[in-house]
């Protein structure tokens, strides 16, 4: 008797970006190798919060080796980027920042190096290395004894080839030896809201380790796409994923069968009933709805997009994604409200095609 193992169970999490102004999706538009890259967007509007690709790292890789690597001068912590959308724009991109984690403590730390800050859009691939010390650099996390600290700096004054030092010795951390905290997060990152730009990344080395940018690719421990989602949080039955493909026989004269079958039109509908009747979810699962601070509205046939991921668990046990970077929700919301019953808030929303990605991408890892 055969083993079967691809049964799947288990339940996934819906997380709405709404308004679509920040994006990380994967991408066929550019790619300087394989087929596909990461893909980065920040519209320019809304407000400042992290859109990146995470991988873990290497194991075991402490803060005085990260600082030693670094001193090194060489490219053993680098990306590959392209950036737009224009090539006299000039914004904050990619920032390459490490979270470093205290193995005798609670202590934790973010070491974020930001080598393009104030940068010209990229209209060419090119790599940008961490072996210069002189790199815009902030640090900011927990100490041993669970006081918060941060610090930022041009250039020489947070030194990232001296970064145990300058946390260690600095008066208002309270910190007493970071040297021997563990790496044990990667992100490449666009952070401000402003401008509009983008970032493709294709390639990430972290201390020699070499991650290749497609998906499902064995080199990618760990990897995690992630824009400002909101998830739905608790639901009646789950989150159910339906594609739609309309075809035509193609029939000749001559044959009893059709001799060809064509896709006419192709649709995705995702749909949940949402246990959290927040102000969010209502507004979220009502197409024409405007959603400001505690009031929510209706009349204006405001009909609004958003980007889409379900998260969940695959086979093998690891991370399966699945991205609509472009979708609005349709359909009626009935809402009852009785005593001793949960209010549930049902939304179905439908994806669109923009020009040049695809509706929607459903990405295994396998490490």
């Amino acid at each position: 008797m055969g083993t079967i193992a691809n049964v799947l169970t288990g339940v996934a999490i819906l997380g709405i970006t709404q308004p679509n102004n920040a994006i990380a999706e994967w991408s066929t538009t550019e790619a300087e190798v394989g087929t596909y890259s990461v893909k980065l967007y920040k519209s320019g509007v809304g407000s400042g919060v992290s859109t990146h690709l995470q991988l873990d790292p290497p194991v075991g890789i402490t803060m005085q080796d990260f600082e030693d690597e670094i001193t090194a001068d060489s490219a053993e912590y680098s990306f590959r980027y392209f950036n737009g959308p224009s090539s006299v724009e000039s914004g904050n991109y990619v920032q390459f920042e490490f979270l470093f984690e205290d193995p005798n403590s609670e202590g934790w730390c973010e070491v974020t190096a930001v080598p393009q800050q104030s940068h010209d859009a990229q209209v060419a691939w090119a790599t940008e290395t961490l072996g210069e010390a002189e790199v815009e650099t902030g640090v900011g996390g927990w100490a041993e004894d669970g006081s918060s600290f941060f610090g930022w700096g041009t250039p020489g004054l947070i030194a990232i080839d001296d970064i145990v030092a300058t946390i260690n010795n600095e008066a208002s951390f309270a910190v007493v030896d970071c040297g021997d905290w563990v790496m044990t997060r990667v992100r490449l990152e666009l952070f401000e809201a402003a401008p509009e730009r983008y970032s493709y990344i294709d390639e990430v080395v972290v201390s020699d380790t070499h991650y290749y940018i497609e998906p499902g690719d064995a080199s990618l421990a760990g990897f995690t796409l992630s824009s400002p989602y909101v998830d739905v949080g608790y639901t009646e039955d789950g989150v159910t994923l339906e594609y739609t493909a309309d075809t035509a026989d193609i029939e000749v004269e001559e044959e009893t069968f059709p001799i060809d079958r064509v896709i006419t039109k192709e649709t995705i509908a995702i749909t949940c009933n949402m246990a959290e009747s927040s102000l969010t979810n209502i507004g979220n699962a009502m197409a024409g709805s405007v959603l400001s601070g505690s009031i929510l509205t209706l009349g204006a046939g405001v009909n609004k997009t958003m980007n889409l991921k379900i998260a969940g668990t695959n086979p093998a046990g690891f991370n399966r994604e699945i991205f609509v970077p472009l979708a609005t929700s349709t359909g009626a919301v009935g809402m009852s409200y009785k005593k001793g019953e949960k209010t549930i808030v049902p939304v179905t929303f439908q994806a669109l095609k923009t020009s040049d990605e695809p509706a929607m991408t459903i990405v295994d890892n396998i490490v």
